[in-house]
């Protein structure tokens, strides 16, 4: 019998994090052309859609402190311990199907939010020292100074490529689970529900908080863009 396991907020996150990281990749490709489909200048389009990222995230790391029962932090973030113990049964047929992220699953997502917390901030603040009021810019890269400007534009350019390899690692991991051990995580985090094991209570959050806490980062973020040097 499928229980509920996610909520609505953290899938909803889910979808917008791949469909913003397809727009991020897009747009990146397509920076040297000045305007591309709809007459939308792809640099705009990638501040913009990077931004969202970073409301995203924020709201991510508040509601993985005071969110439902599988969204919180405390609830996936295990010991090495428990995670090596994990592994080594990673393969066996006993091994419990439980609620929300297994242990090693759980760190990963914490790699994953810190990549796309770093991605956007330093992009706010990265500009090509080669190309400085003559290419794309960050909006705050004046403020950082030519030098630090540079060498954030290099390790924004370069943590893509490395944040990449992570994105389909992740995704390798779930079609592992679909097809070797039968477990359809993609599936539960689309409706919310899967077939798990044990009787722990898991407890769920109201949507108003949610969208509370979402106005408050993307406002914060919004308004932060709009306070340029």
């Amino acid at each position: 019998m499928k229980t509920k396991v996610w909520d609505l907020p953290t899938r909803l996150f889910h979808l917008l994090i791949i469909l913003l990281v397809a727009v991020q990749w897009w747009t990146g490709e397509n920076l040297d052309d000045p305007v591309v489909a709809g007459g939308w200048d792809p640099f705009i389009l990638h501040i913009w859609s990077g931004c969202s990222i970073l409301a995203l995230v924020l709201f991510r790391i508040v509601w993985g402190f005071i969110g439902s029962t599988t969204s919180r932090f405390s609830h996936f973030i295990k010991s090495p311990v428990s995670m090596a113990r994990y592994l080594g049964g990673l393969f066996s047929r006993g091994q419990a199907h439980l609620a929300g992220h297994n242990p090693v699953g759980g760190w990963s997502v914490v790699l994953m939010l810190g990549f796309l917390l770093a991605m956007p901030l330093m992009g706010l603040f990265a500009a090509d020292a080669d190309l400085m009021g003559a290419g794309p810019a960050g909006p705050f890269s004046d403020m950082a100074g030519e030098d630090l400007a540079d060498t954030l534009a290099h390790w924004h350019h370069e943590g893509w490529e490395i944040f990449m390899i992570v994105f389909f690692i992740h995704i390798a991991a779930a079609l592992f689970y679909l097809l070797v051990k039968r477990q359809n995580l993609i599936g539960a985090m689309i409706t919310g529900r899967d077939d798990v094991e044990g009787a722990e209570t898991l407890r769920f959050r109201p949507l108003w908080l949610a969208l509370a806490i979402l106005a408050i980062t993307g406002g914060a973020v919004g308004a932060a863009l709009t306070w340029l040097p």
